[in-house]
């Protein structure tokens, strides 16, 4: 009886640190898109994606179990103009062969019609994609950014998580607009 006791108290426990733990992961992206605001009026959109985008790996465990010193590579064109800069450290390429060793790679607008062949290239690698096209996690990216009315909103491919060898921590997994399999 007193072990009964002691594991529903354990249980407990976890529910509340789970729920510290979302509470936590919901005022950090909270935080991150008021650090984005300009001027104190408005946040661009890009200045938001980019506390997104440095936010992620918190939530992604990679293979190695440990979290590795995040990189982010951006193929084609950078629609950030220096807003991820001061966020993390960042590579641009024209070609994602040029990107070997990021953790992250973020695909824009520009590469949409190069899409397949990009997450092709990538197969197999520890990989967090990341892109902004329409439908860009249902066509095998990790995390899609897409817009619900004026805000930016995020769906997750968990699919393609797995098959790059990355975990997504469960409690974001409640943040994504779209959850894939």
């Amino acid at each position: 009886m007193n072990t009964e006791v002691h594991f529903r108290g354990k249980d407990l426990l976890w529910k509340i640190v789970a729920r510290l733990r979302l509470l936590c992961l919901l005022w950090g992206l909270a935080l991150s898109a008021m650090e984005a605001r300009t001027e104190g009026t408005t946040v661009s959109e890009y200045a938001l994606k980019a506390a997104f985008v440095a936010k992620f790996p918190n939530y992604v465990t990679w293979p190695s179990g440990g979290r590795p010193s995040i990189t982010v590579g951006i193929v084609g064109d950078d629609p950030f103009g220096g807003a991820l800069d001061g966020l993390v450290r960042v590579r641009r390429a024209k070609r994602v062969e040029d990107l070997k060793g990021c953790q992250i790679i973020f695909i824009p607008k520009s590469e949409r019609g190069n899409i397949g062949s990009i997450l092709s290239s990538l197969a197999g690698a520890n990989v967090l994609t990341v892109g902004e096209s329409d439908g860009f996690a249902r066509q095998g990216g990790i995390i899609g950014f897409t817009f619900e009315g004026d805000k930016v909103r995020f769906e997750i491919n968990l699919g393609a998580a797995r098959r790059a060898g990355l975990g997504i921590d469960p409690q974001f997994l409640r943040l994504a607009v779209r959850v894939f399999n």
